[in-house]
């Protein structure tokens, strides 16, 4: 399983996008997430300006080595159309003050892949250039399973376009990402006419624009599927912690009951049972000193904590204190506590606590 610093990428594309920080970030981990856990298709962008999101999401498949995916590019790579009145107030005085709305939101294909080939991602990218109702429907075919569909179309007319084009496309699991649905009513009316035809009740995730006192969110997004982002995102950030700390091949064990096994979906399956000790709470602070030392002696060489154990740390008092003499605390956030196992002070584990229940 790999680790990356997404931040990096996200300032590497910061130039070529409007978009704010969070949100791209948000965006660098859903790709990164698809593809540790298996989520099949591309990735596609409808409404790409200077090419920013786009560039990023070819960046993590660049750092991730995976090659038989794409990111499609699709924009009339001359500005926005107009929009009708449902696209409402702050629509109406993008068109009145184009020159304000970096021209109308014009950039040039050549110029869009100029600045890919300068990020060296031009080899992951497909093209295509043209108004989403004749460019769209065409395209459908060639495009494929979709793993995130990012819109970024501003106005109704164009939303509703992406939505029944793309929208069927995208693949369970999948998520559909609405740049413009608190900016700009249209947006707004097209996803909610949508689901509410089609009777769809998967569940929108705002995302806060970071850094402002009040609330203040710019973007949404869906998860195709039973889950939400919100959870989804939790557990690859619980992975990417454990990732980071534990040695590739090193054993370790995650306090809890199996039923913890989705909180580590980007490990293979083939390596639950070889890397992961799943400790169900013991009925003693003895037992649990006497088990914890079992499973070190077994080769485990490191305790995890996820947020749904945290109430370990309390119950377990003797434990607790336990691994503080005998342990090493290396990661402590909000989702995770991680103490790597030592021997104990005097070089062995005594005899009365050396035996696995």
């Amino acid at each position: 399983m790999q680790t990356m610093d997404l931040n990096e990428l996200v300032r590497a594309v910061r130039p070529f996008s409007m978009v704010d920080e969070g949100s791209l970030t948000d965006l660098a981990q859903q790709v990164h997430a698809t593809v540790l856990q298996g989520i099949p298709g591309h990735f596609v962008e409808c409404g790409v300006w200077r090419g920013g999101a786009a560039f990023l999401m070819a960046l993590v498949l660049k750092q991730l080595q995976v090659r038989d995916r794409r990111v499609w590019l699709f924009d009339s790579f001359e500005g926005l159309p107009a929009p009708q009145p449902i696209d409402g107030p702050a629509a109406a005085d993008v068109a009145a003050n184009p020159s304000r709305y970096f021209d109308n939101c014009t950039a040039s294909l050549e110029e869009v892949q100029g600045a890919a080939r300068q990020l060296g991602v031009e080899s992951y990218l497909e093209f295509v250039k043209g108004w989403f109702e004749n460019t769209l429907p065409q395209n459908k075919t060639r495009v494929g399973p979709i793993a995130i569909l990012r819109i970024d179309a501003d106005w109704y007319e164009s939303v509703s376009c992406c939505l029944g084009n793309f929208y069927d496309q995208v693949v369970s699991s999948g998520f559909v990402v609405l740049d413009d649905y608190y900016s700009y009513d249209g947006c707004a009316v097209a996803l909610h006419e949508f689901f509410g035809g089609r009777q769809i009740h998967h569940r929108l995730e705002s995302r806060p624009l970071l850094g402002e006192a009040n609330a203040h969110y710019l973007n949404v997004t869906v998860c195709k599927g039973p889950e939400t982002w919100a959870l989804m995102r939790a557990r690859y950030l619980l992975s990417q912690d454990i990732a980071s700390v534990v040695p590739a091949g090193d054993r370790f064990i995650l306090a809890g009951s199996k039923s913890l096994v989705p909180l580590i979906p980007s490990y293979p399956a083939e390596l639950l049972e070889s890397r992961i000790c799943f400790w169900s709470s013991p009925q003693s602070d003895h037992l649990a000193i006497a088990e914890l030392n079992g499973f070190r002696h077994d080769g485990a060489t490191f305790l995890a904590f996820a947020w749904p154990a945290f109430w370990w740390l309390d119950c377990y008092g003797e434990l607790a204190a336990y691994l503080r003499s005998n342990g090493l605390c290396v990661l402590e956030n909000e989702r995770l506590v991680i103490y790597a196992l030592e021997e104990s002070r005097s070089g062995a584990v005594p005899d009365d606590q050396s035996t696995s229940t």
